[in-house]
């Protein structure tokens, strides 16, 4: 997305058609980089996107990782996470979204970080005080459900405001689901096992069962538990609710039989915000080894699915009927970092050529040794001091895609298989004003249908290539064929973006 990345090369690079052009497209973006975000997200009259207070459409790419609501460690030790220094990492990377993760566990078990002897981790702090009397089965003192911890909600506000102020969205998890699924053990702590509560509630774990394990999230029905759990649902709306730049996460990766939970979550949050100042975007992400067809036919507003590629329309039985879609590679590319950074480049601009954004589950600063995944430098207790970059590319190229979003017209494209021989182009196509965003997996020679305008208008050419971030532009061509062939002029994956620029809006 980041064609224009002549913000960072040369303006002067930026198109023959001329230096009036290529200014007004930059000055076009710096403030597109720079608006502030003053309204939540509202659903666009193209379905594929939400639009801005102005009624902007715009697309969400960026970077998340695991610590950054809730501070990690291995061998009981927790290592604070600099969040500032966090901020700036995705401002650097000119993303514009990323997720505030949380974990229902206090200890988890068996991280595959590594090879042999995958580690623990701690982590805090969590939304419920630590009282007593008596201990959890972690070590600390057992929860007090009906008492909210202010300091985990302060810290939850100061980070969300950091992020509006960086024009960063942020998608707020309220539970995980995965790790109940994946990481409990018998002395985890987990505030819903009675063993961790002062209030006799208990989702019955003893370790072992799956099932009890689960139970906490695969209700079929109201009950005590879902009661804690909408009480600290409000409380988090409350804290966040006048923050305009918040979208709600139900949870990811959660059980199958998690439906119901899922949807009631999503009905409760949608409830209590009607009375409130905002009204926030509400996410589900893909369930379990479940078809992804029941995000699609869920209530929610947006959805982080489980297939590698999503489908051009995301859309089903609920309401509303179109879904957002922000594919997450922590869900559809898991294994990525066995992949060439081309490989891994194809999956990001092709889900953007079929009308998606992308969220990359980066590891940034917990190492991850196993299969080379994230060799971060200078690991203490799980946790480096510096981003491995074996993923800067990759980093980038999510900026790079959200720049190219900004020169696009995104009211009026739409993905096609159609006009580009390679099947991955965003276009919109009137007699007047046309432009299309293609993208080459492989390089190399392909052809464009470019008949829908007469050959008496001028297309401007632009090639960009995401290994490297270089723009090259060439001299404009006429339109009107039907089967235009071009060569991309580096070696690798490559996007070309040609425009009808006396015409475009």
């Amino acid at each position: 997305m980041k064609l224009f990345i002549c913000l960072f090369i040369t303006v002067s690079q930026a198109f023959n058609s001329g230096p009036a052009l290529a200014q007004q497209v930059t000055n076009n973006n710096e403030r597109a980089l720079s608006a502030p975000i003053n309204r939540p997200l509202r659903q666009s009259r193209n379905p594929n996107y939400f639009e801005d207070t102005s009624g902007t459409p715009l697309i969400l790419c960026g970077s998340q990782t695991w610590n950054t609501l809730q501070d990690w460690g291995t061998e009981g030790r927790i290592r604070a996470l600099d969040f500032d220094a966090f901020v700036s990492f995705l401002k650097a990377h000119g993303h514009n979204f990323t997720l505030l993760w949380c974990t229902e566990l206090p200890k988890f078990r068996g991280l595959p970080s590594t090879q042999i002897s995958p580690p623990d981790f701690t982590v805090s702090p969590f939304p419920w005080m630590r009282t007593g009397p008596g201990l959890a089965t972690d070590g600390g003192l057992k929860f007090d459900l009906t008492k909210l911890d202010q300091t985990y909600f302060d810290r939850l506000r100061t980070r969300v405001r950091a992020l509006n102020r960086a024009a960063i969205y942020v998608g707020v998890y309220l539970f995980s689901g995965e790790f109940l699924l994946r990481f409990r053990c018998s002395n985890d702590g987990y505030p819903f096992t009675g063993e961790n509560n002062v209030n006799g509630i208990d989702d019955g774990y003893r370790g072992g069962s799956v099932e009890s394990a689960v139970a906490s999230v695969t209700m079929t029905a109201p009950n005590a538990i879902t009661e804690f759990q909408d009480a600290y649902v409000k409380k988090t709306i409350d804290t966040l609710n006048d923050l305009p730049n918040v979208l709600w996460i139900v949870s990811e990766e959660a059980p199958p039989k998690s439906t119901w939970w899922n949807d009631h979550l999503i009905e409760s949050i949608r409830a209590y915000e009607m009375g409130k100042h905002f009204q926030h975007p509400i996410g589900s992400a893909a369930l379990d080894s479940a078809p992804d067809s029941i995000l699609y036919n869920s209530n929610a507003d947006w959805v982080a699915p489980a297939a590698k590629l999503s489908p051009v329309k995301s859309c089903g039985t609920g309401q509303p009927a179109c879904k957002v879609n922000v594919n997450d590679s922590d869900h559809s590319y898991f294994g990525m970092w066995n992949d060439t950074p081309q490989t891994n480049r194809n999956y990001a601009w092709q889900n953007f050529m079929n009308g998606n954004q992308v969220l990359f589950m980066d590891p940034y600063l917990v190492y991850y040794p196993r299969q080379n995944r994230n060799l971060c430098a200078d690991p203490v207790s799980g946790i480096g001091s510096k981003p491995d970059p074996r993923w800067e590319n990759f980093r980038n190229n999510l900026g790079y895609i959200l720049r190219f979003s900004r020169k696009l017209n995104l009211a009026n494209v739409a993905p096609s298989r159609t006009l580009c021989s390679t099947h991955y182009c965003l276009a919109q196509t009137p007699s007047i004003g046309a432009e299309y965003l293609a993208y080459a997996p492989a390089g190399g020679t392909f052809t464009m249908d470019l008949s829908a305008m007469p050959n008496s208008r001028k297309l401007a050419v632009e090639w960009f290539n995401p290994a490297t971030g270089e723009t090259i532009a060439h001299n404009s061509i006429s339109a009107g064929s039907s089967s235009q062939s071009f060569s991309a002029p580096f070696t690798g994956d490559a996007v070309l973006y040609l425009v009808d620029s006396e015409g475009h809006k």
